[in-house]
């Protein structure tokens, strides 16, 4: 195949996954109506913690960014205040060299030089003296424009100095009004949480409550499947088959609830891990962002596919920084650890479906 046919099928096969992609986000979105639709009637007490944890992921991506920036600019602050050290230990160097210079000059020069130019009884000396002068004047001269160039750098670098702590403080201000609406906003869900606990209590009992979750989950991973079947992704997902016993678990922490075990009279359909709050969530293998949303239960949701019928859900999410479409590596951050959904402690809710099905994730991980 000749370099103009390669050409024109990698331009072809990124046509068609963009076409995939954009069918995708379409056939999601229609579902996420849909189950809207169909789903059991929520409360007006479920629909303000939805809309209060989704505004909680949303503050904690920009505080999140932040925090970046503001290590980034101290890394910058950092450099250049080392460069601005060794600078000033140059001007140091060179302007004592350069006295020196100086001072010699003076003690021996001009009188030495008028003396030798009066007197010229011996040319061979002369001759040497003359080139010993010019040599120093270089010298000199070359020690000057060395010292102007280090001390324009040094005002370059202090103006830089200048700026980024400038900008460091603007982000430390953004941080700081940042971290309070989080803290507002979580206070507020926390309020929510104790109106919904006492709304189920009072209308029905927690077991009715996690059957419904279950079921609109279970809904939800059929719909997705169903959805997925028919399309060509131009990167095949080869599955985890091969991976048995092998993976990584997406988190560090202590798993509080296995998988099987009676929860308020429910069978688990997965893990529970319990860490720090906005603990990053990794993906655990190469997968498709299908999913990645609020559901009624588990909160802040993404589910991964990762070919020929195996899909991984991490749920109770703080945040979400994937979307639906994209692609994400093993190991890679594609959430933080929260207590989303109505959630009363800090955790990853993790399952690992086959066909649909749940499966005991311990027997695949290491």
């Amino acid at each position: 195949m000749s370099l103009g046919e390669n050409s024109f099928t990698y331009a072809q096969d990124n046509v068609e996954a963009k076409q995939q992609l954009k069918k995708l986000k379409v056939e999601i979105k229609n579902l996420q109506s849909s189950l809207g639709k169909t789903q059991i009637k929520q409360s007006s007490a479920l629909k303000e913690l939805r809309r209060a944890e989704k505004q909680i992921a949303t503050a904690s991506k920009i505080l999140r960014s932040t925090l970046s920036q503001l290590k980034k600019k101290q890394k910058e602050l950092g450099s250049l205040r080392y460069q601005q050290t060794d600078l000033e230990a140059n001007r140091t160097i060179q302007k004592k060299a350069l006295a020196e210079q100086l001072k010699s000059a003076y003690i021996n020069g001009k009188q030495e030089y008028l003396k030798l130019l009066l007197n010229q009884q011996n040319p061979e000396k002369l001759g040497r003296m003359l080139v010993y002068y010019d040599y120093m004047n270089k010298a000199r001269s070359k020690q000057v424009k060395a010292l102007q160039v280090t001390l324009k750098n040094l005002s370059n670098i202090d103006n830089k100095i200048s700026r980024e702590i400038q900008k460091l403080n603007i982000l430390k201000q953004s941080k700081e009004g940042e971290t309070k609406q989080l803290v507002r906003l979580q206070s507020k869900r926390k309020a929510l949480v104790a109106k919904l606990t006492q709304e189920i209590a009072f209308k029905s009992d927690e077991l009715t409550e996690l059957e419904i979750n279950a079921q609109e989950l279970q809904q939800l991973i059929d719909s997705v499947r169903e959805t997925i079947e028919d399309m060509d992704f131009s990167q095949p997902l080869e599955g985890l088959k091969k991976l048995k016993g092998k993976l990584k678990w997406p988190t560090k922490g202590k798993q509080v609830r296995r998988f099987g075990a009676i929860n308020q009279g429910q069978k688990s359909s997965g893990v529970l891990i319990s860490a720090k709050e906005g603990s990053e969530i990794n993906s655990i293998h190469h997968g498709r962002v299908v999913y990645s949303d609020w559901l009624r239960g588990f909160g802040l949701l993404m589910i991964l596919d990762h070919g020929k019928g195996y899909m991984s859900l991490y749920g109770y999410n703080q945040a979400l920084y994937k979307d639906v479409g994209d692609w994400v590596e093993a190991g890679e951050a594609v959430a933080t650890m929260g207590q989303s959904g109505g959630q009363k402690v800090t955790g990853l809710y993790f399952e690992l479906r086959y066909q649909g099905k749940p499966v005991n994730p311990k027997r695949w991980f290491r």
